[in-house]
């Protein structure tokens, strides 16, 4: 941890990961002093699938080929590995990462342009004082006129400020499991999105360099999901000779039920704020869309804008993004059988969706479009098991 210090940031970040660390290089390459909190020491391991879309890959601003596991140039989209569509596409979709190597690159990356970390420092209070907010945390007080929680799903900033159940989550359970290279390498550079993998919700398998993450996940929650991940993973003969298999729960925020972001100089970014999107449970690219929101509201404000100018930019931008999200997992995970026949299969809304994946289309434009194309996907024939045949990734070892 880096030695304490009289001085006073501009902000103090609160959570080292995606949302932090990218506030904070935002933050610290306009020239703001940003102290950055943490309670672990980094690189530190991290519960995640670990796929970064094409588009958050060129937004990032750095390289980010000495940690990619996977590029993923197409999809296996089947139901209960009963009937498959092969999607590819001409670039890569995006890649596959480990969250410890990713999170780790983004904190050099904004103490490079300036930040200052604080590692093994838990927050434990805070308290407005004029224009300052004197934080409290296990290593000792700092001050500073703004803060921002990126503290993840359990913030304890939001706790503090807003409560225990401002923000409305789901489970979700992954699996790291080590199979012979040749069962990996039957997956090639595509990942398997199966739509049967448990109850109005989804089950995945991202190939990484030295394993698949495998998971289940539904939007409209669940139990026994290790039931559930079970008898996904019974159905992929790659996955029958596993050399090692490692599970993992964590949970998935969808809402922010008190609709408050930010109360007087300290805001909610990422997880903490209730952000991620419904569809895939994908938080990271969301984690960091609220992080660039927030440092230009910080940046604005400076300028004379209104308060809660990040409230308002999320309204504008964010927020609208995330509804449309949800209405869209509840239009494919309500009925998942009958979405992946009738709509999945559908050429033109798998096009969309594969635009979703890649960042080249937002869902509010995927949203309306399937909603208009409604009348020829709901009434023609369905895909059947005979004319699309099962996946068959691998065989046992």
């Amino acid at each position: 941890m880096a030695s304490r210090s009289a001085a006073t940031f501009d902000a103090l970040v609160v959570g080292a990961g995606p949302a932090g660390a990218h506030l904070a290089f935002l933050l610290a390459r306009e020239g703001r002093r940003v102290a950055i909190l943490d309670r672990q020491r980094f690189p530190r391991e991290k519960v995640c699938g670990g796929g970064l879309s094409r588009k958050a890959v060129a937004l990032l601003g750095c390289d980010v080929a000495p940690i990619v596991h996977q590029w993923l140039k197409g999809a296996f989209l089947t139901f209960g590995n009963r009937s498959t569509l092969v999607k590819d596409l001409a670039r890569p979709a995006g890649c596959t990462v480990l969250r410890s190597e990713f999170d780790h690159l983004l904190l050099t990356q904004a103490c490079d342009a300036g930040a200052r970390l604080f590692e093994e420092a838990a927050f434990l209070d805070l308290r407005f004082r004029g224009d300052l907010v004197d934080v409290a945390t296990s290593r000792g007080a700092l001050s500073c006129r703004r803060v921002f929680a990126a503290d993840g799903v359990a913030s304890a900033v939001r706790t503090r400020l807003f409560g225990r159940h401002a923000v409305a989550y789901v489970p979700a359970l992954e699996a790291l499991v080590r199979v012979p290279a040749a069962a990996r390498e039957r997956f090639a550079e595509r990942v398997v999105l199966d739509f049967g993998g448990m109850p109005r919700g989804y089950g995945w398998i991202f190939p990484k360099r030295d394993h698949l993450n495998v998971g289940v996940y539904s939007p409209f929650g669940g139990s026994a999901l290790r039931r559930h991940l079970d008898r996904f993973m019974a159905r992929y003969p790659a996955l029958e000779r596993r050399l090692g298999i490692e599970y993992r729960g964590f949970a998935i925020p969808l809402r922010n039920d008190a609709g408050a972001f930010e109360r007087g100089p300290v805001a909610l970014v990422g997880d903490a704020a209730g952000h991620a999107e419904a569809i895939g449970g994908e938080g990271n690219n969301v984690a960091r869309a609220s992080a660039a929101l927030a440092a230009r509201a910080a940046i604005e404000d400076e300028r004379g804008a209104v308060p809660l100018r990040y409230t308002g930019l999320l309204r504008e931008a964010l927020l609208p993004e995330l509804r449309a999200a949800w209405r869209l997992a509840r239009l494919l995970f309500a009925f998942p059988e009958f979405s992946f026949r009738h709509v999945v299969s559908n050429d033109r809304v798998n096009a969309l969706f594969a635009g979703v994946i890649t960042g080249d289309v937002g869902y509010r434009e995927c949203l309306r479009k399937v909603l208009l194309a409604a009348p020829r996907w709901l009434f023609r024939a369905p895909a059947t098991p005979h004319d699309l045949p099962p996946l068959e990734p691998g065989v046992p070892g």
